[in-house]
């Protein structure tokens, strides 16, 4: 049979029609590493997809203050205005809500503060009072912790 040139030059006969590799990619660890690629990306989403979850809590509008030294505050009371209108200033203390209008839970409020201190040996309370507080509640949480006993009252501020 005579010889076929074609117009490139090569022979016809001499071509291949498939390339056969000497190794096999999906032989090995080669063909296990895109499952190794996505169990990876899992791991990874649902680990920082827990730290992302949203915990339950209060947004309070502290004032912004002109200082920045403070102490520390292990003794704290947290005072809020709820969005309705009509309802009372409501204090939290040791995740516990105390009605400000309620004179039956502001004198356990005053016996939840003097519990407090025969347990621990803090001499101070820091207030964080939302910016819609009143001063009055403010005032009669000071007059309270000075009751019990409490040398210093503090009040929270968001820094600049």
């Amino acid at each position: 049979m005579p010889e076929q040139r074609k117009a490139s030059g090569w022979m016809s006969n001499e071509l291949r029609t498939r390339f056969v590799p000497k190794s096999r990619m999906r032989s090995g660890l080669a063909s296990i590493s895109p499952w190794l690629d996505l169990i990876l990306i899992l791991f990874f989403f649902l680990f920082i997809e827990s730290q992302i979850v949203l915990r339950p809590g209060v947004i309070v509008e502290l004032p912004v203050g002109g200082f920045d030294e403070g102490v520390a505050d292990r003794m704290i009371v947290v005072v809020m205005k709820p969005a309705s209108p009509d309802s009372a200033e409501v204090v939290f203390f040791d995740d516990e809500p105390y009605k400000v209008d309620d004179t039956k839970r502001m004198e356990a409020l005053k016996n939840d503060f003097k519990e407090y201190l025969s347990t621990h040996n803090d001499t101070s309370l820091t207030i964080y009072s939302d910016r819609h507080v009143s001063h009055g509640t403010v005032s009669k949480l000071v007059e309270i912790s000075r009751a019990v006993g409490l040398e210093r009252v503090n009040m929270g501020i968001k820094s600049r």
